[in-house]
C-alpha cells in the first residue's frame, strides 16, 4: 500500500472516532443539561417541568438511577400513581441491588394506604447491602411506627372499620357456634382465583378439577409444563375441606412444607424456607432447594369451606424484581 493511501486511510480513521466521541460528548453534556434542569425544577416543586426534563435526560441515557428515582418521584407529588410506579418498577428491574426505589415505592403504597405492599418494600430495602447503617436503623424504626400507623388507619377508615367490627362478631360468633356460622358467607365458594397474569407471557397448561380439589398450571410460552420442561412454573390449586379432609391452616403448611424439607433431606441437599408474613387465615412464605437450583413464592388461604394454595415456582433464584412482582401478586389475587 503506498504512503499516501495509507495517510488517507489513518485521517479516515481519524474523522470517524472523532465523531463518535463527539456525539457521546453531546450525549453526556445533554444529559447533564436536562438532567441538572430537572433537578432545579424538582427543587422548586415544579414537578410538570421536572417530569419533561428528566424524560429527556433518560433519552440520552436511559440507565440512570437517579434520574429514574427522581422522575417516579416528580410523577408521584403530580399525583400520577401508576407511571410513578411504573417508573420506581423499571429503576428496581435495572438496579435491583440499590435501596432508594425500593423505598419510594413503599412510600408511594404508604400513602395509598397499602400498609402491607409498603411493609414488603420496606423490609426489602432493608435487607440490600447498597443501604447505609443509619439508614436502616431509620428505616427499622420506621416500620415499627407503619404498622401501628396501619392499625389506626384501620379503626378510623369507615370501611375497614366496619370490616374489622364484622370480623370481630364473626369470630365471637363462631366460638360459640363452630363453622355453622361461616356457612352463609362461604356457601357460594367456587375455589377459582384472579390472578393478574399477562398473556402474552404465560399460557395455560394443565387443568384438573374433581369433586375433592382443582389444579390449574400456567406455564410461560413455548415450555413443556406437561413433560415437567419449564423454567417458570405458576400452580393454583383448592383443597375441598370435609368430613373426610379435615385441617388448619398451620397443619397444611408443616405438611406441605415438611414433604419438601424430607426430600433435602434423602437427598443430602439443603433446603431453606422463610415465612414472609402469616395472619390469621393465611401464610404467605418461600423456600430455596439444593442452594437455590430451585426456589418458590406461595400464598396458601385458609377458609372453613376450603384451602387455596398458590405457587410461584423457578429453576433458580427469583430476582429482587420478581420477588417483589410475585408477593404482590399474589396478595392481589381475587380469591372465589
Amino acid at each position: 500500500m503506498s504512503l499516501l493511501k495509507q495517510f488517507k486511510r489513518i485521517i479516515t480513521c481519524c474523522v470517524l472516532a472523532a465523531a463518535i466521541i463527539l456525539q457521546s460528548g453531546c450525549a453526556a453534556l445533554n444529559f447533564r443539561y436536562e438532567y441538572d434542569k430537572g433537578v432545579r425544577a424538582y427543587k422548586e416543586k415544579n414537578y410538570e417541568e421536572a417530569i419533561i426534563s428528566f424524560n429527556n435526560a433518560l433519552n440520552y441515557k436511559p440507565d440512570s438511577y437517579s434520574a429514574l428515582c427522581l422522575l417516579g418521584a416528580s410523577y408521584g407529588y403530580k399525583n400520577d400513581r401508576k407511571m410513578a410506579e411504573k417508573t420506581f418498577q423499571d429503576a428496581i428491574r435495572l438496579f435491583p441491588n440499590l435501596w432508594n426505589a425500593y423505598v419510594f415505592l413503599a412510600d408511594l403504597k404508604r400513602s395509598q394506604h397499602d400498609y402491607d405492599l409498603a411493609i414488603e418494600y420496606y423490609e426489602t430495602a432493608v435487607t440490600l447491602e447498597s443501604m447505609g447503617g443509619k439508614e436502616k436503623l431509620y428505616y427499622r424504626n420506621l416500620l415499627k411506627q407503619i404498622k401501628d400507623e396501619q392499625a389506626a388507619y384501620m379503626m378510623n377508615d369507615p370501611v375497614m372499620k366496619q370490616q374489622s367490627i364484622e370480623k370481630f362478631k364473626n369470630e365471637i360468633v363462631n366460638s360459640y357456634t363452630g363453622e355453622k356460622a361461616t356457612k352463609d358467607q362461604t356457601i357460594n365458594q367456587t375455589g377459582e382465583v384472579i390472578l393478574n397474569l399477562d398473556k402474552k407471557q404465560w399460557v395455560k397448561a394443565l387443568e384438573h378439577k374433581d369433586e375433592k380439589s382443582k389444579v390449574i398450571e400456567y406455564g410461560l410460552k413455548g415450555e413443556d409444563v406437561k413433560n415437567f420442561k419449564w423454567t417458570q412454573l405458576v400452580t393454583i390449586q383448592y383443597f375441598i375441606l370435609s368430613d373426610n379432609f379435615k385441617t388448619t391452616l398451620d397443619e397444611y403448611y408443616r405438611n406441605h412444607i415438611g414433604a419438601i424439607d424430607a426430600i433435602a433431606k434423602n437427598s443430602g441437599k439443603t433446603f431453606n424456607k422463610k415465612i414472609i408474613y402469616q395472619k390469621q387465615n393465611e401464610i404467605l412464605y418461600e423456600w430455596q432447594f439444593d442452594n437455590s437450583k430451585e426456589t418458590e413464592i406461595a400464598r396458601i388461604v385458609y377458609t372453613p369451606k376450603g384451602i387455596y394454595h398458590i405457587h410461584f415456582a423457578k429453576k433458580g433464584a427469583f430476582t429482587n424484581q420478581e420477588k417483589v412482582k410475585y408477593i404482590d401478586m399474589l396478595k392481589t389475587a381475587a380469591l372465589r
